[in-house]
């Protein structure tokens, strides 16, 4: 399939929208902002989406799956054109459900860079104050 506007060639389609953020993306208004103190349980609430969406994801492998309805040549072609609408298509139902999954481990892997970052500059400022080693 070729890119002719996303799905199903819709024209209205953006790519763009489904692009990964950029830096500079999530720090203008409307990105998603999260206290320190409350990352172990931003963390701990994407990873539950994400689990969920990785049981969507199996339960829709198999449910998008369509078989024939007879044993003709029609009925093969219809069940593979859909399975495949469902399945195989760059923006079938499965690779959305990927996407947003991958999104979702994104998020968590940058929320947990983040965490081990601060507190591993809060470790050095109290060693820091502490008179600990210096360089």
């Amino acid at each position: 399939m070729t890119d002719i506007g996303g799905i199903s060639g819709d024209p209205r389609w953006q790519t763009a929208w489904t692009d990964l953020p950029t830096r500079e993306d999530v720090s203008q208004p409307g990105a998603l902002r999260i206290d320190r103190d409350k990352i172990p349980q931003a963390i701990a609430l994407f990873s539950g989406i994400k689990e969920r969406i990785g049981k969507l994801s199996a339960e829709a492998e198999h449910a998008l799956r369509i078989d024939p309805m007879a044993e003709d040549r029609v009925s093969e072609y219809i069940a593979e054109v859909l399975t495949a609408k469902g399945l195989t298509e760059p923006e079938c139902a499965l690779s959305a459900i990927t996407a947003f999954r991958d999104q979702l481990q994104g998020i968590i892997d940058r929320l947990e860079d983040t965490q081990r970052l601060i507190t591993a500059t809060e470790e050095a400022n109290r060693q820091g104050f502490r008179g600990g080693p210096r360089g």
